[in-house]
C-alpha cells in the first residue's frame, strides 16, 4: 500500500535521481569531499536510532541546515529526505500501534509525519543542531499515539498527498524577498537601481575584483545559467530585458564564495572559533553550520543575512559603468 512513507521515498529518489548526492554543502562541485554516492546508498549508511554514530548525526545536522538555507526548492527538497531518513524508525513504531490498537497504519504514519513536521516548524534558529532530530521523533510518536488512543476510526484530516505538496511551506526566505527598490532615497524606480548597479562596480573595481566580475557577465549574457538561479525582476526592470530579450539581473551573492571557514565566519561576527565552538554546543550561535567530514563551513548567504547585508539584484551594465568611472574610462 502506498502510505506516506512511500510517497516520500518516492519524491525524493525523483529528486536526486541516480545521481550523485552532497548532503554535507548541498552542491557536489564545491563540497572539498569528491567521492560522493547516490542517495540510495548515502540513506542506507544513516543510522538515527539508538546506536546512531558520529556520522550519522553530522549527516543529519547538515540536511538540516540544507532544509533552513537556499532557495524554497531547495529547502523543500532537504526538508523531504530529512524526513525520508526518520522513515526507517519510524516504520516499527508504525507497526507496532497498529497492532496494539487495531488501527490501520497508514493513519498512524500520516500522523507521525504531521507532528514530526509540527516539530520542525515549531523550532527556531536558535535550536541547537542536535535537538531536532529527537524533537520530531517525539512529537511524531505522540501524535501516532494521540490518534489511536482518541478511539477514532476516522482517518487523518490531512491526505498523504497534501502533506507532500505542502510538507515544506514556511515563511518566504528574507533574502529571497529582498527588494532592489528603496523608494524613501530615491523617488524613480529605475535610477534607483542603476545608482545600485554603478555603486556596486565602482566598489568591485577598487577592490580589484572586475575581473572575475566580468567572467560572471560573460557568462550570464552567454545564457549559460540555470532559469531557476535567474532572479525574479519587477515592472521596473521589463524594459532593461527588452533591449536584448534576456535577464541578466543577478544577486551580489553570485560573486561570492559559497561557503567560507567555520573560523572565518566566526571572526566575521567577532568571535573567536572556540567561542563559537561553545555557542554551536549551546544552540546560541547566530549562524548555522555545516559539515563536510570533520570539518565545518558556513553559508555566505547565511552570514550576509544575519549581518545585515543586503543581497541586492544588479544588472551588468551598471555594474560595469561604475566600475569604468572609478578607472577613469
Amino acid at each position: 500500500m502506498r502510505d506516506i512513507f512511500t510517497l516520500i521515498t518516492e519524491r525524493v529518489l525523483r529528486d536526486c535521481g541516480g545521481e550523485p548526492i552532497c548532503a554535507h554543502v548541498g552542491d557536489v562541485q564545491v563540497c572539498a569531499i569528491k567521492n560522493h554516492s547516490t542517495y540510495q546508498v548515502l540513506r542506507g549508511k544513516v543510522r538515527l536510532g539508538r546506536s546512531k554514530s558520529v556520522a550519522s548525526m553530522h549527516l543529519w545536522e547538515s540536511v538540516g541546515t540544507l532544509a533552513r538555507e537556499g532557495s524554497q526548492q531547495e529547502r523543500e527538497k532537504w526538508l523531504m529526505i530529512l524526513l525520508d531518513l526518520l522513515t526507517p524508525y519510524f516504520g516499527g513504531w508504525s507497526k507496532e500501534l497498529a497492532r496494539k490498537w487495531h488501527y490501520e497504519v497508514s493513519d498512524i504514519r500520516s500522523a507521525m509525519v504531521e507532528g514530526a513536521l509540527d516539530a520542525w516548524f515549531s523550532m527556531t534558529g536558535s535550536t541547537p543542531s542536535n535537538k531536532p532530530l529527537d524533537t520530531m521523533m517525539t512529537r511524531a510518536f505522540t501524535g501516532a499515539r494521540g490518534l489511536v488512543e482518541a478511539g477514532s476510526s476516522e482517518t487523518c484530516v490531512t491526505s498523504s498527498e497534501y502533506l507532500i505538496a505542502d510538507a515544506a511551506h514556511e515563511e518566504d526566505s528574507t533574502l529571497r524577498a529582498s527588494s532592489i527598490i528603496n523608494a524613501g532615497n530615491v523617488q524613480d524606480p529605475d535610477a534607483d537601481e542603476r545608482i545600485r548597479g554603478e555603486r556596486t562596480g565602482s566598489l568591485l573595481q577598487r577592490m580589484g575584483a572586475m575581473g572575475h566580475t566580468k567572467t560572471l557577465h560573460d557568462k550570464l549574457r552567454s545564457g549559460c545559467r540555470d532559469a531557476e538561479d535567474t532572479p525574479a525582476i519587477n515592472p521596473a526592470q521589463v524594459g532593461r530585458s527588452w533591449v536584448d530579450g534576456k535577464n541578466l539581473y543577478y544577486r551580489i551573492s553570485e560573486l561570492l564564495p559559497q561557503y567560507i571557514g567555520f573560523s572565518e565566519a566566526a571572526n566575521t561576527v567577532g568571535l573567536s572559533e572556540s567561542q563559537a565552538s561553545r555557542m554551536a554546543r549551546k544552540g546560541s550561535l547566530p549562524f548555522r553550520v555545516l559539515w563536510i567530514g570533520n570539518s565545518r563551513v558556513v553559508s555566505v548567504k547565511s552570514l550576509m543575512h544575519i549581518l545585515g547585508i543586503q543581497d541586492s539584484i544588479v544588472h551588468p551594465d551598471d555594474v560595469e559603468n561604475g566600475a569604468s568611472h572609478v578607472g577613469g574610462e
